[in-house]
């Protein structure tokens, strides 16, 4: 048997060096009805496959990118990553810092499309760019506790629909998008600690932006229903509706807050963000970002609760 399985590795071997060129097939002796070529020596005759020698002239490449390409692990490693443009940011993305060390809070987000917008089925059919995966956690930390506990944590991945952008007005950017899809959140925990809920969700996005300024406006309301509650009461803390608003210049200072209203009470979040390369650091790729919370239910295990914190830390992400 593991004659049989060195034999076949033998073969898929020489079969991908012949794949890239490193070698070559050998016409066996006595096949005169095929076309001319060079008659192989008595050696490479015996031989399945001969490898091709070494030129003997020397190619100089002069361009910048010869001898110096893939100096970056990044370079190659996105070589043998041809979905990688598939992925792009989601969510904000920061680390915080509460003013009550036992309030910080951190975030990471992606979305991935299934669909390559340049394929044949997204040419003939371009609602399918639209059709993706995300995945969104927020973990609030207790910094303040001996151990450093995560107090909980939120995971949110989801399928959602992203169309192509409208011109529902005559200006001259101005766009609006409908998102629309599906989103289970749990913080994976069990028994009397264990939070779950499951929605669809209908998102207008409407954003009017003025080249020339950079300044922009983002409108973002968004419905949701739910399809199931582990917790019953979490539709009193949570509402059925955030309404986002975003405005501020590209390249400098943005505000973000985010509304709701629920049977309990309502719930507001400020986020400011600035890009630090234009502050002190010029060559810091990180924004400032101080965050107010107001907010009912804003982590899962303690929804019945109210959050009220400041927080400041940094953005990839805004």
């Amino acid at each position: 048997m593991k004659q049989w399985i060195a034999v076949a590795l033998s073969v898929v071997t020489l079969h991908l060096f012949c794949t890239i060129g490193v070698c070559e097939p050998v016409t066996p002796a006595g096949q005169a009805d095929l076309p001319a070529r060079e008659t192989p020596s008595p050696t490479e005759a015996e031989t399945p496959y001969t490898f091709r020698k070494t030129p003997t002239t020397t190619v100089v490449d002069s361009s910048p990118t010869g001898s110096e390409r893939y100096r970056d692990l990044n370079e190659l490693f996105t070589l043998y990553q041809p979905y990688l443009g598939n992925i792009s940011a989601y969510q904000p993305m920061y680390f915080l810092l509460g003013t009550q060390p036992e309030k910080s809070k951190f975030q990471f987000s992606f979305k991935y499309r299934f669909f390559n917008p340049d394929g044949p089925l997204a040419q003939s059919q371009p609602w399918v760019k639209g059709i993706h995966f995300a995945y969104t956690q927020t973990s609030f930390w207790d910094l303040k506790s001996d151990s450093k506990p995560f107090e909980d944590t939120s995971y949110k991945p989801e399928f959602f629909f992203l169309s192509s952008g409208m011109d529902p007005f005559p200006w001259k950017i101005s766009r609006l998008f409908l998102q629309s899809g599906y989103q289970h959140e749990s913080n994976g925990r069990s028994g009397e600690f264990s939070r779950a809920t499951d929605q669809v969700y209908l998102k207008p996005i409407f954003i009017l932006f003025r080249e020339n300024s950079k300044l922009g406006i983002q409108v973002a309301p968004k419905i949701w229903w739910y399809l199931s509650n582990e917790n019953k009461d979490l539709v009193d803390y949570r509402g059925f509706f955030d309404l986002e608003v975003k405005c501020g210049k590209a390249d400098s200072l943005v505000l973000e807050s985010h509304l709701r209203w629920a049977r309990e009470g309502g719930s507001a979040q400020l986020d400011l963000t600035y890009p630090l390369h234009r502050f002190v650091f010029e060559n810091l790729d990180l924004y400032l970002h101080i965050q107010y919370v107001n907010f009912l239910a804003e982590s899962l295990l303690h929804f019945t609760e109210r959050t009220d914190a400041l927080r400041i830390g940094f953005s990839v992400i805004r």
